[in-house]
């Protein structure tokens, strides 16, 4: 059969043109509008090429090369939910929200494919691309940036959106469109960011620093724990475990249910207490400035003094704040499965894993040049607590590093030995090695055994104990049955009638009763 000569074919109008025309503007008032109706609370647009977009208009192009604008659009989450310690009461209200996010998105993609406009909805969370490697990203599409510049909000000190009238309560998602708009928003002109440092001050690894910077590798130790790099040590405790017994001093009952619940409910944060806190936002705001104390005492305090297990990497800055900050938590060493598999994903990663704290003290300048499947060259500069990444080799260096890129990887992943490198010559070092040996202190790492620390369960005040059952027996003086039952529905065939008169004990399978009176 010819192609034209199919049915479905045939079925087309004249000419096998579909039925909707090519749309290459939408109005920008008629997309915000959808997005509304569909259930956002706010909504803004961006075109692909907006300069905000840089970094990440590649990878979007990639995967979607039709895309033309990008509506992103915020959900309102309950605030109260996520304040209060309980943390399983937090996650599910970021969950509940989360679903309603990705809800929203499918529901505005439908509406754009019933005219017959490209459209697609990224998850506003997972799943991602895993497969994905290198120094880059494993979204489609960054949300928050994208909603800066769509005028929902500003990121604030912790590094979460804050919308001008919801504050940070607020889940992103965002929709690429294969049409351009005829207006586009643009960031609004001030930052509702307070500055108030509660953030700061609530954050039990120490991720936000006072005056703007953050840790992204304490975050992610901690408040991802059973996420990602969080799993992947999980799973190197359970393979590197020599039994049952050797599994129960690793990790705690307590720790496994809550990697069962995670595993089966959706992964849940551990802190995300920087949202927690935060007053800013137009109908958040009120109740702090009539009462600043009462929000420290109610919202704050509550999350400083929750006795819970904070996860660190051992050595890293992290570590040394939550043992200073927090006497009441209980830290535990473990690994983050942050181990870069290729030398552009190790440059990219490196700013983000240095401990400024653990530099204190050390201005140098290294050169890295990596040979062998990766060819690269890479000054590093520490000083002043501040890291800095140049390509190629600049300046004179106080220590030189050459090495097989292969085996570099495999030494931060503790998988090779240096010193058996350093022999068969894959890792050769010029310069002075206790210099070396404080870089290295600035990217601290461990390998599958961790300390024993041991996590205490948290006892509940709820009063437990089996329900009775309480019997309607007048002889006991139990719970008796004071109504009246009134016949509400015969049988209809005379064969249930009779079925209904022999046996009376099944009276209530034929009959619909209703209550009349109380107990």
């Amino acid at each position: 059969m010819r192609l034209e000569d199919h049915p479905t074919v045939r079925s087309l109008p004249m000419g096998g043109e579909v039925e909707h025309e090519a749309e290459t503007t939408l109005d920008a008032v008629w997309l915000r509008r959808l997005a509304l109706d569909c259930g956002a609370h706010d909504a803004g647009l961006v075109e692909i090429a907006r300069a905000g977009l840089d970094s990440q208009r590649s990878e979007i192009l990639r995967n979607y090369p039709w895309t033309r604008s990008l509506l992103s659009f915020v959900v309102r989450m309950a605030r109260e939910p996520v304040r209060g310690a309980p943390r399983s009461v937090a996650n599910l209200e970021f969950h509940r929200a989360g679903e309603e996010v990705n809800g929203i998105g499918a529901a505005i993609v439908a509406r754009l494919e019933a005219r017959g406009i490209r459209a697609v909805n990224p998850a506003m969370g997972f799943p991602m691309e895993m497969y994905q490697t290198g120094g880059g990203a494993i979204w489609v599409v960054s949300h928050k940036p994208v909603a800066v510049e769509a005028g929902l909000g500003h990121m604030g000190i912790h590094r979460n959106l804050i919308h001008p009238k919801f504050g940070n309560f607020v889940l992103l998602g965002t929709v690429l469109i294969g049409c351009e708009a005829n207006d586009y928003d643009h960031p609004i002109e001030y930052n509702p960011c307070l500055e108030c440092k509660l953030c700061v001050a609530a954050c039990p690894v120490g991720a936000i620093g006072p005056q703007g910077s953050f840790n992204f590798s304490s975050c992610f130790t901690h408040n991802y724990r059973e996420f990602l790099g969080g799993f992947s040590d999980w799973i190197e405790q359970v393979a590197d475990a020599h039994g049952a017994m050797d599994y129960r001093r690793r990790i705690s009952d307590t720790e496994t249910s809550s990697m069962w619940q995670s595993l089966s409910h959706g992964a849940n944060y551990k802190s995300a207490y920087c949202i927690a806190v935060c007053p800013a936002g137009e109908d958040v705001i009120g109740p702090y400035l009539r009462d600043k104390q009462r929000h420290l005492r109610e919202v704050v305090k509550p999350l400083q003094e929750r006795a819970e297990p904070v996860y660190v990497v051992p050595g890293s800055d992290a570590e040394a704040i939550a043992r200073r900050k927090f006497k009441n938590k209980t830290v535990k060493s473990v690994a983050n499965g942050l181990r870069p598999r290729s030398i552009d994903g190790l440059v990219s990663f490196m700013p983000h894993v240095f401990q400024p704290n653990q530099s204190r003290g050390l201005n140098a300048t290294f050169h890295f040049t990596f040979t062998g499947s990766e060819n690269r060259e890479v000054t590093i500069r520490i000083e002043n607590r501040t890291i800095t990444m140049q390509e190629g080799l600049v300046a004179k260096p106080d220590v030189h590093v050459t090495a097989d890129a292969k085996t570099w990887l495999r030494f931060l992943a503790k998988e090779e030995n240096l010193i058996a490198a350093v022999i068969r010559r894959k890792i050769r070092v010029k310069g002075n090695p206790k210099l070396l040996l404080a870089f290295g202190k600035c990217f601290p790492g461990v390998g599958p055994r961790h300390e024993r620390v041991e996590i205490q369960p948290q006892h509940s005040l709820m009063r437990s104990g089996l329900a009775r059952y309480q019997k309607n027996d007048p002889a006991t003086g139990k719970i008796r049955w004071l109504g009246k039952l009134r016949l509400a529905e015969a049988p209809r065939s005379l064969t249930m009638q009779k079925r209904f008169a022999s046996n009376r004990r099944t009276a209530g399978i034929s009959l619909l009763i209703t209550c009349q009176d109380s107990f």
